[in-house]
């Protein structure tokens, strides 16, 4: 990033606003389904490569327990970056914000230039008659009618990852450490045992995760630096929103009288 560019205004005042930044981030991530349907419209459900490794991916078979930590992964992907935002120092978390927009877009290039898919199994092919294996069955009969691309890499995958990469990197401790490996791990595993992802998926899911890591450190720190203000306090900008909606209101009821 050219330091330059740190001395405008709009981008200086991204990068010290918390919430802003937050909000950069989950535009971003919200293009996943934006590409999604690009893909769902322009491209033929097949059209592109579907990676797998035979002797893996094709002695798999979808368990509907596996939607939890699966389901867990989107909110994790959302709700760890805001709680970082009110307990990270201030370079930790511009690290980890870049590190998950850097994999996000690097993805999404994949997505566009790469077409990748995935043949999702046949909703009876779910066994079981609980919940959970209804509602696998039911995502699959869902997928049937929307596009079953931006395979690799799993973002499921890379998010885990940096999830876990910097919760230990913030607490470097040994339960914090197996807790946030035991994590990932479920997460990874539950891509191929939901099958909506195959195990090449995975892999490069890692191998994103891995890349995005260290540009996420590098480009935090050289922002930090040039902000001068990685010794400084957590500054969370204040809720204007609720502040302003309540004098509207007030000013509504004063009107009325």
């Amino acid at each position: 990033m050219n330091d330059h560019l740190l001395d405008k205004p709009i981008v200086r005042t991204i990068f010290t606003n918390r919430l802003l930044l937050l909000a950069v981030l989950f535009a971003i991530q919200l293009q996943f389904f934006t590409i999604n349907l690009a893909n769902s419209v322009l491209r033929e459900p097949t059209d592109g490569w579907e990676l797998k490794i035979a002797f893996i991916d094709d002695h798999l078979e979808p368990q509907g327990i596996w939607l939890i930590p699966y389901t867990f992964g989107f909110f994790a992907a959302v709700l760890v970056p805001v709680w970082a935002a009110y307990v990270m120092p201030n370079r930790l978390f511009r690290q980890f914000v870049l590190g998950m927009a850097v994999a996000a877009l690097f993805g999404y290039v994949i997505y566009i230039l790469f077409p990748t898919y995935v043949v999702k199994p046949e909703p009876h092919e779910v066994s079981g008659e609980h919940a959970l294996a209804e509602m696998l069955r039911s995502s699959y009969e869902a997928d049937s009618a929307a596009s079953t691309h931006n395979a690799a890499p799993s973002q499921h995958v890379f998010y885990a990852l940096l999830n876990m990469c910097f919760m230990i990197r913030f607490r470097p401790r040994p339960r914090v450490f197996w807790a946030w490996v035991t994590l990932a791990a479920l997460i990874s595993a539950s891509t191929l045992l939901t099958q909506r992802h195959n195990s090449p998926d995975v892999i490069t899911g890692w191998l994103v995760a891995v890349g995005a890591y260290y540009a996420g450190v590098r480009l935090g720190a050289r922002i930090t630096a040039r902000l001068g203000d990685e010794a400084g306090p957590i500054v969370m900008p204040p809720a204007r929103i609720g502040a302003r909606l309540r004098r509207r209101v007030a000013k509504m009821q004063t009107d009325s009288v």
